[in-house]
């Protein structure tokens, strides 16, 4: 369970006209949580850190299935299977300020966090394109 598959970009949970504020009031899981979250050059600065968190393995008891978490996220609300992981984004007025990031605390500074986005959703962000995104929440 890699989290679910989502199409869109940034605006899609923050959108404009509320920006600094929840655009999407839903939760969602955009892998944040996941425990399996691995860089393939092994580059541990453009993922969280996890090494200081508790993975908790959860099991479907109908299918079979587990999966490896840091934060089972909506799940320990709802107890459903599809809400593994699921985390509602922050309002990112005033976001500069508030480190660490993620849910878990995974992500120590903004740069980490662009960097996630950048590699989980494979936007292609060139490394100036990246500071300017870290800057862009000191000015919310």
């Amino acid at each position: 369970m890699r989290g679910q598959d989502i199409i869109g970009g940034c605006t899609l949970c923050h959108n404009n006209p509320n920006v600094g504020n929840h655009s999407t009031s839903l939760p969602i899981n955009i892998g944040v949580t996941m425990a399996n979250l691995i860089d393939d050059d092994g580059d541990r600065n453009t993922v969280p850190d996890l090494a200081h968190l508790p993975v908790y393995t959860l099991r479907n008891t109908a299918t079979g299935a587990s999966v490896e978490v840091t934060n089972p996220g909506k799940a320990m609300i709802s107890g459903k299977w599809t809400d593994i992981g699921k985390t509602k984004g922050p309002i990112l007025r005033g976001l500069a300020a508030r480190a660490p990031y993620f849910h878990n605390g995974s992500a120590a500074d903004l740069k980490t966090v662009v960097k996630f986005y950048n590699q989980r959703f494979d936007i292609g962000l060139s490394s100036r394109q990246v500071s300017d995104l870290v800057a862009f929440p000191s000015a919310l």
